[in-house]
């Protein structure tokens, strides 16, 4: 039997190896793979998911470098300003990239 046209949420989401939920959520805030819109129901071509997953595809030993938003940077490394407790994750990585640079 061919392969079909369209899917729904939760034959898509079964291809993806993750709940109807979790794909909606994607969609939703527009970081899921592209939908086709027939009224009211929404599907997905397999085109569509082989694209988006080839998208998020990454080389085991080349992870994506983490952008930090340059108020967390300077938060994290201004000297007089630590809070007190343990440093957020986002403190963490700035600190570590700044002293990974400075070698």
């Amino acid at each position: 039997m061919s392969e079909p046209l369209l899917l729904d949420y939760p034959s898509a989401a079964a291809a993806l190896s993750m709940s109807r939920q979790a794909l909606a959520d994607l969609v939703y805030k527009n970081r899921g793979p592209a939908i086709v819109k027939l009224g009211s129901r929404t599907f997905f071509t397999p085109d569509d998911l082989k694209a988006w997953i080839s998208q998020h595809r990454l080389a085991a030993n080349d992870p994506r470098p983490v952008k930090l938003p340059a108020a967390v940077v300077e938060a994290a490394l201004a000297p007089g300003k630590r809070k007190r407790g343990r440093p957020t994750k986002a403190e963490q990585l700035a600190r570590a990239q700044h002293f990974e640079t400075r070698d």
